[in-house]
C-alpha cells in the first residue's frame, strides 16, 4: 500500500540511524537481482520519527550514499515510518466501490487525530469481517506537511519519489512474501521505534508501532558503562549479547552489558506479548507459527534465542536477499551481513517493479 504511486526500482530507506539504498532488477520467472546497494550513517537529527527533519544535511548524505554505491537513477521509492504513519483497521458495511471512498473518508474523520484535509490517506479492503454483511478496511494516513517535508528533502537531492510507501508494509513485501501459510509475527526493530505486524496467511491482522528500538539499547549501554553514544554503539555491535538460561559469560563486561540491555529487551518482549495476546483474543486462539525479526537490532547476539525462550515460539532473523541473485561486484557475504537492516529498502525497490 502506498500513499501515491508510479514505477521505479531503487529503494531508499531513510532511517534515523542509517540510510539504506538498494537497486533491484527483475530477471524473469519471478526472480530478482541486486545490482547495487549502499549503507551510510544518518546525520544527527536529519531523520526523526520516521521522516526527514534536517533537509540539507539529509540531502547531502543521500547524494554521498548514492554516489558511493554507484546508483545513478533519479526515480526512487521511499517510505514514511514510525509515528509519522497512522494505521487503523475499520469495519464497514458491504457497499459498492463508488460509495466506499466516501465512507472511508467519513470514518477517517472519526479515527484520525488530524482533519481529513490535513492528511494524505490510502486504504485497502482486507476482506469480509466475521460479522455478517461487514468488511474490514485498513486505513493508512500521514499528515500532508510530513509528506511534503519528505519529498522536499529528496528534491534537494535531485531525486523524485515516484512512490511514497509505508515502511512496515515495505518490510512485509520483502520478507513476508515467502511464508505463505500460518500466522506469523513480524518485528521490525528500528533505531527510534519498532513495528509489530501479525499476518494470518496473506492477510494483515494487526499493525502497531512502539517507541522502543535500537537507540534505547545503545543509551542503556552508555549509561551503564559511562560511555559516549558513539562508543556505546561500537560496544553494542562488537560485544553486547543476551545471556541465555544457564549460559556463563566469558567475562564481567558481558555480564554488565547483559544487565544493561535486558530491561530494554524485556520492554520490547512485553509489547510483542501484548500484541500476541490481543490478536489471539480477537481470533479465538489462532495458533502463532513463528516470529520473524528484521532491522539492525535483530543482530543483537542471542536475541532470537532469548525471545524464543520467553515467547515459547520459533524466532528467526529474516534475510530479504535469500532468493536474490547478485551482480558480481556485490559480495554475497556482505549481503548476508547487512540483510536484516535492508528489509524495508528491498521492499521499497520491489514496490517499484
Amino acid at each position: 500500500m502506498g500513499l501515491f504511486g508510479s514505477r521505479a526500482n531503487i529503494g531508499l530507506d531513510l532511517g534515523s540511524h542509517t540510510l539504506k539504498a538498494v537497486e533491484v532488477v527483475s530477471i524473469g520467472g519471478g526472480g530478482y537481482k541486486v545490482t547495487r546497494l549502499g549503507v551510510a550513517p544518518t546525520p544527527a537529527g536529519a531523520v526523526a520519527d520516521g521522516v526527514a527533519a534536517g533537509a540539507e544535511a539529509l540531502s547531502a548524505a543521500i547524494r554521498s550514499l548514492l554516489s558511493t554505491a554507484g546508483i545513478r537513477g533519479s526515480r526512487v521509492v521511499t517510505a514514511l515510518g514510525g509515528e509519522a504513519v497512522i494505521v487503523r483497521e475499520l469495519k464497514l458495511p458491504q457497499m459498492p466501490d463508488a460509495e466506499l471512498e466516501q465512507a472511508v473518508a467519513y470514518e477517517a474523520e472519526r479515527y484520525l487525530p488530524y482533519g481529513v484535509r490535513e492528511v494524505s490517506r490510502d486504504f485497502q479492503v482486507l476482506g469480509k469481517a466475521p460479522e455478517e454483511g461487514q468488511i474490514e478496511i485498513l486505513l493508512v494516513a500521514a499528515r500532508k506537511e510530513v509528506v511534503n517535508r519528505q519529498l522536499a528533502a529528496l528534491q534537494m537531492t535531485g531525486l523524485s519519489a515516484t512512490i511514497l510507501d509505508v515502511a512496515p508494509f515495505s518490510m512485509l513485501r520483502a520478507v513476508g512474501r515467502r511464508d505463505g501459510q500460518g500466522t506469523v509475527v513480524y518485528v521490525d526493530l528500528g533505531a527510534e521505534s519498532s513495528d509489530i505486524i501479525i499476518m494470518e496467511a496473506d492477510r494483515l491482522r494487526l499493525a502497531r508501532n512502539i517507541s522502543t528500538g535500537g537507540n534505547a539499547v545503545t543509551k542503556a549501554i552508555a549509561e551503564a558503562m559511562s560511555l559516549e553514544i558513539p562508543a556505546a554503539q561500537a560496544l553494542k555491535e562488537e560485544r553486547a549479547q543476551l545471556l541465555l538460561e544457564g549460559q556463563q559469560p566469558s567475562d564481567t563486561t558481558i555480564t554488565h552489558l547483559h544487565e544493561a540491555i535486558l530491561p530494554v529487551v524485556n520492554s520490547i518482549f512485553t509489547e510483542v506479548r501484548r500484541s500476541l495476546d490481543y490478536y489471539q483474543t480477537r481470533s479465538r486462539g489462532q495458533t502463532i507459527t513463528k516470529v520473524v525479526l528484521t532491522g539492525g537490532t535483530a543482530k543483537l547476539r542471542n536475541l532470537p534465542a532469548f525471545l524464543s525462550e520467553e515467547l515459547g515460539l520459533p524466532v528467526e532473523i529474516a534475510n530479504p536477499f535469500a532468493t536474490f541473485k547478485a551482480e558480481a561486484a556485490v559480495q554475497k557475504e556482505y549481503l548476508n551481513e547487512i540483510a536484516p537492516m535492508m528489509a524495508v529498502a528491498v521492499g521499497l525497490a520491489l514496490r517499484g517493479e
